[in-house]
């Protein structure tokens, strides 16, 4: 007998040695049993995954001579060998990329009327990729798949079922194949490799079906070529080498690569993968999915039940997810998923990785927003290190720091003691101060109140010089407050915002009372005066910005602005049309007048 491919040798010829599909072969068991096997079916899943295998089952079952009462077919009799063989003449296999068209499906029409030939058996009918059905083919079939004769069963299987049409899929009974698990492939490729006496480790094997992706059919295509390889040897070098994919270590050296933003390390695992024949463009989306894991480790705690891996998988996943922030997973996802659409458009496959690879170990050789990101991401990191770190302590007593340094208060100062929509005058403080300092019994009564400073909390060494600085404030005035005004306008856009300093814009100064500034407002914009007064943020920030410019401490109030009374222009009575007057005659020659415009001359003819 000649040699047969491992997915044909071992095509499951029960319900019960179907591969991760319980819940359709039960299904169908019970229905067989029961006697309500429906007219049509419709089975729809990724490849793979046992769609057609299930339909000959069915078949087998429908038309086994010696089923009893179970929904198992007996594979000895006439019927179940020639549908397993394919020659049996009651189940027609059509694959609907090649009959796709109306002829083809009026032949299946008259075909479908004809008694089946074998004494009550079924005539069911296997229409594989029925998404490749043209829409006139799809119109045809209509009639017949809603109303056949009592002995056919239609069975429609497809990996794209959204592109056939719905009067169809309303007509048909469906069912979703999934994708095998992980562990239900391992251990399925487990017992074929001690068939086969392949010398398999469950590392190789669990790297098989992690690569097939739940399709069984593909699992024992892989593990029959790594074993070709490798003489009857299934091990990790063996499926890397084959199948041209690149171990886990390799992910996890980008991953250090990036964290430490090491572009010669990566760059060099690169070169290592070219130089070992690995497939770049796998690598790339490997990548993706492997940054996709640590993602979700990050934001997922019940990382099993989101995604269907190894536990070795999960454990490199969570380890590397508390080295790599955040943002560089992003960024890693975002860089090699775009560094896989240009592979996947004929680009030169080294030179897209190595520039992706380059941009993620080096954020700064990218203007994109996420590395700006990233990179700004580094530096509050690097500050938050710095200030973490303690200061070595020293046996000296530190000296003190200048009086100009130790007693210069910081500019939220005056903004925190004075709220913005009633500004105190700076030299209150200043007054009481002195007052405190003439007294020397108030003075003792203020050093009672005040608390003992903590242990922690910094000595001032110079509180006399403190005071003296606080009561030196510029006095305000109309005229400097006017020179400073479009710049502190101007800053309004960054502190405060675009819409604000719109409405500052039509404000100015007009008058000063004391630190009361007093700013006009054209009587029209209403709606800019009524902002203006009620928003103390921005009041807030416009003080500051005056203290920062003038070193006064001021109260804004805004008004509108009276109308001035202009002289009214006196009325000229338009006179009758009776009383014009013609216009003398221009004493100028015309000719003359335009030959000066002109500067031209006559010419006589």
């Amino acid at each position: 007998m000649e040699y047969q491919a491992l997915y044909r040798k071992y095509r499951p010829q029960r319900f019960d040695e179907v591969v991760g599909q319980d819940h359709v072969t039960q299904t169908l068991g019970r229905e067989i049993v029961d006697g309500k096997v429906a007219h049509a079916y419709l089975f729809a899943g990724p490849r793979g995954t046992g769609k057609t295998t299930s339909a000959r089952l069915l078949a087998k079952a429908l038309n086994c001579q010696n089923r009893t009462t179970g929904p198992e077919p007996c594979n000895v009799c006439d019927s179940c060998i020639d549908i397993a063989a394919g020659t049996a003449l009651d189940v027609i296999e059509l694959d609907a990329a090649s009959h796709n068209k109306v002829d083809d499906i009026r032949e299946m029409r008259i075909n479908v009327s004809t008694v089946a030939a074998g004494e009550n058996a079924s005539r069911v009918y296997i229409l594989d990729e029925a998404h490749m059905l043209s829409r006139a083919a799809g119109n045809a079939l209509l009639k017949t798949l809603e109303e056949p004769p009592s002995h056919v069963v239609f069975v429609l299987a497809t990996t794209e079922p959204y592109k056939l049409l719905d009067t169809i899929r309303s007509r048909a009974q469906r069912f979703d194949f999934h994708p095998v698990a992980h562990d239900v492939l391992a251990d399925y490729l487990a017992e074929i490799a001690r068939r086969e006496g392949f010398e398999a480790n469950s590392a190789a094997l669990a790297a098989v079906a992690t690569h097939a992706r739940g399709s069984v059919r593909d699992a024992m295509s892989l593990i029959e070529q790594v074993a070709a390889l490798g003489a009857g040897k299934v091990d990790v070098s063996g499926v890397t080498r084959a199948l041209g994919i690149a171990d886990q270590d390799a992910f996890n050296r980008l991953a250090s690569a990036v964290v430490a933003n090491d572009a010669p390390g990566a760059l060099g695992l690169v070169a290592e993968l070219a130089a070992q024949g690995a497939d770049l463009r796998r690598f790339a989306a490997d990548a993706v999915g492997f940054f996709r894991g640590i993602f979700l480790a990050q934001y997922s705690p019940n990382l099993e039940e989101v995604v269907d891996e190894p536990a070795e998988i999960l454990a490199q996943w969570r380890n590397q997810a508390k080295e790599m922030p955040p943002a560089d997973v992003l960024r890693a996802v975002d860089h090699l998923g775009d560094a896989l659409m240009h592979l996947r458009q004929g680009r030169e496959e080294r030179l897209v990785l190595e520039l992706a690879v380059l941009r993620l170990a080096r954020p700064d050789t990218s203007i994109d927003p996420s590395s700006l990101g990233a990179r700004i991401a580094r530096i509050e990191d690097r500050l938050r290190r710095a200030d973490a770190v303690p200061a070595a302590p020293t046996s000296e007593a530190p000296a003190p720091a200048p009086a100009e340094e130790a007693v210069t208060p910081p500019a939220a100062t005056p903004s925190a003691v004075t709220p913005p929509a009633v500004t105190q005058p700076a030299a209150t403080p200043s007054v009481e101060t002195q007052t405190v300092a003439s007294d020397p019994a108030a003075s003792d009564q203020a050093s009672a109140e005040v608390p003992e400073p903590d242990a922690d909390d910094p000595v001032d060494e110079e509180p006399e010089a403190e005071a003296a600085e606080v009561v030196e404030l510029a006095a305000v005035d109309l005229a400097s407050i006017k020179q400073i005004w479009p710049a502190v306008v101007a800053t309004m856009r960054e502190r405060a915002g675009p819409s604000r300093h719109a409405l500052l814009k039509e404000a100015s100064p007009v008058a000063v009372d004391g630190n009361v500034v007093m700013f006009d407002v054209p009587d029209h914009l209403t709606f800019h005066l009524e902002r203006l007064r009620e928003d103390t943020s921005l009041h807030s920030k416009v003080v500051e910005a005056i203290k920062e410019m003038a070193d006064a401490s001021v109260t804004m109030v805004f008004q509108a602005a009276e109308a001035e009374d202009a002289d009214e222009p006196a009325l000229v009575a338009v006179p009758d049309k009776a009383d014009l007057e013609d216009a003398p005659a221009s004493a100028e020659d015309p000719e003359a007048l335009v030959i000066d415009m002109l500067s031209g001359e006559v010419v006589t003819d």
